[in-house]
């Protein structure tokens, strides 16, 4: 998973961006990443060892044990900020003892560059996703042409693909949609490609609805998503507006929005949520139940899972 990071470089040449790279067990690296995905402006990915198995449809499995979790930090970072910083993320309830946090220089960091060397064409059930800067086939008429600009959201990450087979299977025609954490838009587009005839995107970060709004001009689907910067209220929120809700985004932020997530769904309404690894899927199922929601089931890729449920039809 990643978020965006701007390209730019310091006047004089100067390193714009402090790379930190940190490897720890898979179940502590989504712990790290999530905290520094909310403490940096810059691009936090985390990068499970992966083994490739096709190279052209992008199939690969992940290999148990590690994880690398890379952040951007804007440079410069003093010394006293990097001791701030790792005592922030000794506070976290990891399993095992904090590794030795790396740091180097990175100039002209173009994120979204990066995203074009591993983006290939990925279908999943009827929809297929493929780079904006190649053509779709013919035949592919639920077709999602995607740039992620600085946002995350290839569909190649196991939480895309979970919540895109969701959609698919569980979005009807005529389903009004909430898509929270958009990232790229990819997963609102599935959905108004099934035919949802409103789906609303969600995101707190700019340049997240910045690349949704493109991708979604990009994809002539302008009546049906529309686009905005915010989130649920945990206390409060939309009620009842909702037929399908999706959020791809953290176990601890799913957690916190289960309650207003599932005051936001109709009756009978479907939810499907992922962005956790599986050590993490029964603490969100306990959300889920806890927010009144049943039919409660895991579903899982690799590592990582997604929980979908429905609420009671009375």
């Amino acid at each position: 998973m990643a978020a965006g990071a701007n390209a730019c470089a310091a006047p004089g040449g100067s390193a714009a961006w402090i790379e930190l790279t940190v490897r720890l067990a898979l179940s502590d690296a989504e712990l790290v990443a999530d905290a520094l995905g909310a403490l940096t402006a810059g691009a936090v990915a985390l990068e499970p060892r992966i083994q490739t198995s096709d190279e052209r449809d992008f199939a690969y499995t992940v290999e148990p044990g590690e994880a690398t979790v890379r952040a951007f930090l804007p440079a410069p970072l003093a010394p006293r900020e990097r001791r701030a910083l790792r005592r922030r993320l000794t506070t976290l309830p990891l399993r095992g003892s904090l590794p030795r946090l790396r740091y180097r220089a990175v100039e002209n960091l173009d994120w979204s560059e990066l995203w074009r060397e591993h983006f290939t064409t990925l279908r999943i059930g009827r929809l297929v996703v493929h780079p904006s800067w190649e053509p779709a086939n013919e035949g592919d008429a639920l077709a999602i042409s995607l740039d992620p600009g600085q946002a995350f959201g290839t569909g190649q990450h196991p939480t895309t693909r979970l919540c895109l087979a969701a959609i698919e299977r569980e979005c009807a025609p005529g389903d009004t949609v909430l898509d929270l954490g958009t990232g790229s838009g990819v997963l609102a587009l599935a959905a108004a490609r099934l035919g949802a005839p409103r789906v609303d995107a969600l995101d707190t970060d700019p340049d997240a609805v910045e690349s949704t709004r493109e991708n979604v001009r990009r994809n002539g689907l302008e009546d049906r998503v529309h686009v905005a910067r915010g989130s649920l209220h945990p206390e409060r929120g939309v009620v009842e507006a909702y037929d399908f809700v999706v959020a791809n985004i953290s176990s601890g932020v799913v957690c916190e929005l289960l309650p207003a997530m599932g005051r936001a769904l109709r009756p009978g309404g479907r939810l499907a949520v992922s962005g956790f690894m599986a050590d993490r899927a029964q603490e969100v199922v306990a959300a889920a139940r806890g927010a009144g929601l049943a039919e409660v089931a895991v579903e899982q890729d690799e590592e990582w899972c997604a929980v979908v449920a429905r609420k009671a039809s009375s």
